[in-house]
């Protein structure tokens, strides 16, 4: 023998994790097993589809696993997605029932029971909680606007998204062309210059300045500029351009190279020039008073020639005179 009880018959959807369930209703059938005391209530769930209507079994509840309660009175909360049962109990066996107190809770999300209490402020201590129909056109308007709203709030999430991935790809190509300008000025008292960056189709050009005001101190001030404009992704703006300055100290002791400055290089050069064009001179000197020096040599061997054959005659002579002289006195 079964008796059917409507649970609450759902003309429209259950709306759940944004998700239409439609034209599902649901039914609760009370069964018993042949012969036997154990009865079962059914939750029973009747899909349409067309011309079709198919009648599914969602779940069951056994009394004899649960204190032989009865589940009356079912209504369904549209916002937690839960069908709740009033728990009644055989009020001295005479036919009738009486409230628990609880309600018997059944999730039809995740497909579990709980037990949860029923507070009431009505002093009838037998009361029946009867469900008031609701407006199910209603609520299916309210579900279908909130499905509208958020496939809107869902598209307009979607751009912002892609504009803030544009936005932090035009920042890296603003970073980017910051890192190419000068920090430091080493040659001059002021150094600029300009810098290029470019990330995932995003392109940004820079300018910037480094000046030195002592041997311990340099300045940094520059800017870039992303092409494309700024990216407004709903919650700010990333902007299209940025601005940086900065400090740089030296510590310690300072290593300063041996340089010199373009008048001191002109005038060592010149210096140079005329050392050079003085060795030069000085070489061609050396020439002449090194032709002059084997002239004198060549001279001085004549003359040592003609002096040797000076000494041989005079030598000759000397000894003929001898000669001469040993003969007279004999």
């Amino acid at each position: 023998m079964k008796k059917l009880f409507s649970l609450s018959i759902i003309a429209s959807s259950i709306l759940f994790n944004h998700q239409s369930r439609a034209d599902e209703n649901y039914f609760l059938n009370l069964t018993r097993a042949p012969y036997e005391g154990n009865w079962t209530y059914e939750i029973l769930k009747s899909s349409i589809t067309e011309n079709t209507n198919q009648i599914s079994l969602v779940d069951t509840f056994s009394r004899s696993l649960n204190d032989n309660v009865y589940l009356e009175n079912p209504w369904i909360d549209y916002s937690l997605n839960k069908i709740y049962f009033q728990e009644n109990e055989d009020l001295f066996f005479s036919g009738k029932t009486k409230p628990t107190g609880r309600v018997r809770t059944y999730s039809l999300t995740d497909n579990t029971w709980s037990i949860e209490t029923l507070s009431s402020e009505s002093p009838d201590s037998t009361l029946v909680y009867t469900p008031i129909k609701s407006d199910y056109y209603k609520a299916v308007k309210s579900n279908s606007s909130s499905i509208t709203t958020n496939t809107s709030n869902i598209s307009t999430n979607t751009t912002n998204i892609n504009k803030l991935g544009e936005g932090v790809a035009g920042s890296t190509a603003l970073t980017a062309a910051l890192t190419a300008l000068p920090q430091t000025s080493k040659d001059s008292k002021l150094s600029c210059g300009v810098g290029t960056g470019a990330y995932s189709s995003r392109y940004a050009l820079g300018f910037g300045c480094a000046s030195r005001l002592n041997e311990r101190v340099d300045i940094n001030a520059g800017g870039s500029y992303v092409f494309g404009g700024s990216k407004s992704y709903g919650g700010g703006t990333l902007d299209s351009g940025v601005l940086k300055a900065g400090f740089v100290f030296k510590l310690g002791e300072l290593n300063k190279p041996n340089k010199i400055s373009f008048n001191d290089k002109n005038i060592i050069d010149e210096k140079i020039s005329t050392l050079k064009e003085d060795n030069n001179n000085l070489k061609a000197e050396v020439e002449v008073l090194k032709a002059k020096n084997d002239e004198i040599i060549s001279q001085n061997q004549k003359l040592l020639a003609r002096l040797e054959n000076l000494e041989n005659i005079a030598s000759k002579f000397q000894s003929n005179s001898e000669m001469i002289s040993v003969a007279t006195k004999d």
